[in-house]
């Protein structure tokens, strides 16, 4: 990949994991990053199934400075691990994320980009979730999160509305988290980050639009049996993966475990991912 900095001599990267399965969608994917206005970043693509003619064929009209790596036959956790790695061992700076299933706000990578030269202390940088109808997803968004217990019993914080200050992870910590063998690698990936003592800063005034389709591991739930049911699995499995870090999460599978221990969230409009117990 071409050395490409910003005018503060920051390599950034935006990063994404493309799949066939995705492939119609990547047109409005393409579009909304070369809609960003901002030249000095470049675009990191692991591709899993699409053939190396037919994404040469997708990308080729776009005026972007894409990278494709080739990961094939492994998992959805397992890409995005390698998507860290090979943005650590880039040097980049900031890796911005985003799902090909999704697209953006034209001014979400420069105002990711703004807020992280403001808050060069931060772990990562996250943004809202809003729906093809520009309504938003999730009750509002808190400013900062600090503390694990932040995100203990519910998430916010996609690979596709979050970037990371690389700086902030070693090679060490990146290979660690191949000890998740699970699906829902995003809230264990921040949950891990905080558990080192570090934080993280919303980014105002700019949207992922977040796709609902099938293929969403976490979609937007809903209250019913079927979904309560499945949020109570992920978690259980969420605080097994965490325990050994912090007495906490111990302590929350226990009570997740024991039925009377449990409450069913009230009705509402919102709710973010993993959000109808407690």
């Amino acid at each position: 990949m071409e050395e490409k900095l910003n005018k503060n001599n920051r390599k950034i990267i935006f990063g994404s994991v493309v799949y066939k399965s995705a492939e119609k969608y990547l047109k409005d994917f393409f579009t909304s990053l070369e809609q960003q206005g901002n030249e000095l970043f470049s675009i990191l693509l692991l591709n899993d199934d699409i053939g190396d003619a037919d994404l040469k064929s997708i990308v080729s009209p776009y005026a972007l400075h894409i990278e494709c790596i080739e990961y094939r036959n492994r998992t959805p956790v397992q890409l995005r691990i390698e998507l860290l790695r090979q943005a650590k061992l880039r040097q980049a700076d900031l890796l911005i994320l985003g799902d090909c299933d999704d697209y953006f706000s034209h001014n979400r990578v420069q105002n990711i980009i703004n807020t992280y030269e403001n808050h060069l202390d931060k772990a990562f940088f996250y943004n809202d979730l809003v729906n093809m109808n520009g309504e938003r997803l999730m009750p509002e968004l808190p400013k900062e999160v600090i503390r694990f217990e932040d995100i203990g019993e519910y998430n916010f914080l996609g690979l596709s509305n979050t970037a990371v200050n690389i700086d902030k992870l070693s090679y060490e910590f990146i290979e660690s988290l191949k000890e998740y063998h699970y699906y829902i690698f995003d809230w264990y990936f921040y949950s891990r980050i905080l558990l080192l003592g570090l934080s993280g800063v919303k980014v105002q005034n700019c949207n992922t639009i977040y796709r609902l389709h099938e293929n969403n591991l976490a979609g937007i739930a809903e209250m019913s049996y079927a979904d309560i049911k499945r949020e109570i699995m992920v978690k259980k499995q969420l605080y097994e993966c965490l325990e050994k870090y912090n007495f906490y999460y111990a302590l929350k599978r226990q009570q997740y475990q024991d039925k009377n221990q449990l409450e069913i969230l009230d009705e509402q409009k919102q709710h973010y991912w993993w959000n109808l117990t407690k």
